[in-house]
């Protein structure tokens, strides 16, 4: 009997270098390899080719899933292996699937995708970063990686298509069909979240933000897909109002999502409705789960009502386990100061922060932490190092700016709320302050 046939099916556009990188690295595993290229404009195409691929044009409709389904309509073999362009086949990946499909009593494995992240403070749902093992080498720039299951290894079957516009899975098909499933022993590398230049990976989650409003307008009883948006909502929209709406909403169909209940106190938090806050997580303690993520969210609330004691032990207990967060670790460092400790405090923040220099919300817990201790000139100093950090929120120019004037320094002030007003000029806090300081800048100045 002939072993079982497996296809490499994609879907891209325009995946330049990084596609070749992720064919070399699935090759070895696949008999065919299938591409539905959906319009690039860069060489995709003759990349694609010259590893071997098939490659089928259609246009991009706004939804993954039909894109998938329609280069899954064109595989001929058994089994169909799907990866993105900026992934990678672990090398005992290569090794493994042929063994694993020659299995005749499993329909269908779920991977484990490690979505490579720029700073230890990322998460991903419930699942926070984990240190990067460094088992890739192409992963060697990046401190860590959070996790992401999904069903990306299957045998062709009718009635197994993809479905929803983005987070798209066949996973739940496979229940559907009664199909049996098993846990793949391999991993897909993803560098998505740190390839790229940083303003297309804005427009890229506001690309998939809107596509999850998508799904959520026709799967409107779909609590996982309410669930979703409302994370898109909170983490890359910054808006915990609308998060929370989504939340809720999920919440009424779902309650048992505990990770849901987390994040909706995490909102009120945001929000300033802490006794809320405190009633969502203190629910999902009662019931026994345990999390750093749910630790860190009840010191939240308890920093905010000025609770310092109770906050630090919380973010003692977010900090336990393998991966120590530079996160909690400057929130730690702020409770200290405010309950006296200052040197002390500053010297954990300051630690932190060294950790951790690329991640620009340290800065802030640094800056206001500076300012409790009555140090002006370092939190000046601080706010204006997180201005080069990333891609700073219109509040960041802000609080730079006020603590320049706080130091008498109006022109830099104006500068800083100027170049604020470059990245956001519709903002209306930085209009009024760069009027505030205009006229304080014109009565400063000498008549005749």
């Amino acid at each position: 009997m002939s072993s079982p046939t497996l296809t490499l099916a994609m879907i891209v556009r325009d995946g330049g270098e990084s596609l070749a990188r992720c064919l070399k690295s699935a090759r070895p595993a696949v008999q065919q390899i299938l591409i539905g290229d959906t319009g690039s404009t860069d060489d995709s195409i003759a990349i694609a080719r010259r590893f071997g691929a098939k490659v089928i044009e259609f246009p991009w409709e706004n939804d993954f899933a039909k894109a998938r389904n329609t280069v899954l309509e064109a595989v001929q073999t058994d089994w169909v292996l799907w990866l993105d362009a900026d992934e990678m086949l672990d090398p005992s990946g290569a090794a493994q699937i042929p063994v694993l499909i020659d299995q005749k009593e499993i329909d269908a494995f779920e991977v484990w995708r490690w979505n490579y992240v720029r700073t230890l403070n990322s998460r991903s749902g419930g699942l926070m970063a984990e240190p990067n093992t460094f088992r890739l080498e192409e992963s060697r720039p990046y401190p860590a990686y959070t996790r992401y299951l999904n069903t990306l290894l299957f045998r062709r079957r009718p009635g197994l298509h993809f479905e929803f516009a983005v987070h798209e899975t066949v996973a739940n098909r496979v229940r559907a069909l009664g199909l049996r499933a098993a846990e793949a022993p391999f991993v897909i590398h993803h560098f998505g979240f740190v390839e790229g230049a940083e303003g297309m990976r804005r427009e890229k989650n506001e690309r998939y933000h809107q596509l999850g409003v998508k799904k959520v307008l026709e799967n409107p009883n779909d609590a996982w897909a309410l669930y979703e948006l409302g994370l898109s909502e909170l983490e890359h929209r910054r808006d915990p109002a609308a998060a929370l709406a989504c939340l809720e909403r999920s919440l009424l169909l779902n309650q048992g999502n505990r990770i849901a209940w987390i994040y909706a106190g995490i909102c009120l938090t945001r929000l300033g409705r802490l006794s809320e806050a405190l009633d969502f997580l203190q629910h999902v303690e009662e019931t026994g789960f345990r999390s750093n993520l749910l630790a860190e969210a009840m010191g939240d609330v308890y920093f905010h009502r000025g609770s310092d004691h109770e906050a630090v032990r919380w973010y003692e207990q977010a900090g336990m386990g393998p991966l120590v967060s530079a996160l909690v670790d400057c929130k730690r460092g702020a409770c200290q100061v405010r309950l006296g400790e200052a040197a002390a405090g500053l010297e954990r923040i300051q630690a932190a922060v060294s950790r951790e220099p690329q991640a620009g919300e340290l800065y802030e817990i640094w800056a206001a932490a500076a300012l409790q201790a009555g140090d002006a000139a370092t939190a000046a100093r601080v706010a204006s190092t997180r201005l080069g950090v990333g891609q700073p929120p219109a509040g960041s120019y802000v609080v730079s700016a006020i603590l320049e004037a706080h130091l008498g320094d109006w022109e830099k002030a104006l500068t800083t709320l100027s170049e604020g007003q470059r990245h956001y000029p519709e903002d209306p806090e930085l209009k009024r302050e760069v009027q505030t300081a205009r006229e304080r800048l014109s009565a400063a100045q000498p008549v005749g």
